[in-house]
């Protein structure tokens, strides 16, 4: 009985560690290139992540998404929206514009 006293209250702990990670990334544009900045994004593993969008470059919508964690969204200019998710695996991976593949992408990672 005391080691699932102890194991619980270890889960608990490390539980306790996670966070909400709040997050504003806003688009721009310069020499022709769009960007979502800023382009890395650093949480832990466990987070739970509000990502808010603002899209302020001329040309008009522009999308964002995360593939691993099934984020996907079309960001209008001048209008905030808010994705979320929770990192639930750690590693490096890659967030883009997935309406124009050329744009310079940027990067999650998620710490252990």
């Amino acid at each position: 009985m005391k080691f699932l006293t102890i194991l619980a209250l270890i889960s608990f702990s490390f539980s306790a560690l996670a966070e909400k990670r709040q997050i504003t990334l806003v688009n721009y544009e310069t020499d022709g290139v769009k960007q979502w900045l800023p382009g890395t994004i650093i949480v832990k593993k466990g987070d739970d992540v509000e990502i808010t969008l603002i899209n302020n470059v001329p040309s008009g919508v522009h999308g964002f998404v995360i593939p691993d964690f099934k984020v996907r969204t079309d960001v209008k200019k001048g209008v905030k929206e808010v994705v979320t998710f929770k990192a639930d695996r750690d590693g490096l991976f890659p967030m883009k514009c997935h309406l124009h593949p050329a744009h310079v992408g940027g990067q999650l990672l998620v710490l252990p």
